[in-house]
């Protein structure tokens, strides 16, 4: 094979087009390069599900926009970043017609959560979580099942951790509207 088939960086356009990866799991493109990671154990699956069942029924009622799992977010051109969080909300308004395309949404979503598995490195999440906010996601959240904290971080630097016991708020997702709440020993019962 030669180097320069090996080193081709993809657009968000041709990785749109791959098929999944045969061993499961998600794909993301770094910088034009295809990163797979490996599927989701039982612990992260429950609570990223719980957590899109919090914010829908809040969004739902409000009609705020979309939640849900992995959503592609096309953040950067040339070289091409795509990511997934693990759940992500995205106001209706920052939606092209109020609708989701049929590809990836161009931007950063206004809510992306990291669920942490136990294979995952901290310096690849903190990674994530510097590109989300950087390309303008309102705020991130990286929850720790083991930990039973969720970390809370905004564009401006700032970010508190929460534990059982405290309530994930409106301010907390990015909503423009008051009255959500998430309390963690619902989360992480």
């Amino acid at each position: 094979m030669s180097t320069e088939a090996a080193t081709r960086l993809l657009t968000a356009e041709e990785f749109f087009e791959l098929p999944e990866p045969i061993t499961g799991g998600k794909m993301e493109l770094i910088r034009g390069e295809v990163v797979t990671h490996m599927p989701v154990g039982g612990v992260h699956f429950r609570i990223a599900g719980l957590i899109i069942k919090f914010l829908l029924r809040f969004t739902e009622l409000h009609s705020l926009g979309e939640v849900g799992p992995e959503l592609g977010v096309a953040l950067q051109r040339g070289p091409d970043i795509v990511l997934a969080p693990d759940v992500a909300f995205v106001l209706r308004e920052d939606l092209p017609g109020g609708v989701l395309p049929e590809g990836f949404i161009e931007g950063a979503p206004t809510l992306a959560v990291e669920v942490v598995s136990p294979g995952d490195r901290e310096q690849d999440v903190a990674e994530k979580i510097g590109q989300y906010l950087a390309f303008g996601t309102k705020r991130a959240w990286v929850v720790r099942p083991r930990l039973k904290t969720v970390t809370v971080h905004h564009p401006d630097g700032i970010s508190r951790t929460l534990h059982v016991g405290e309530t994930l708020t409106s301010d907390d997702a990015g909503f423009p509207v008051d009255g959500f709440a998430l309390p963690l020993v619902e989360l992480f019962a």
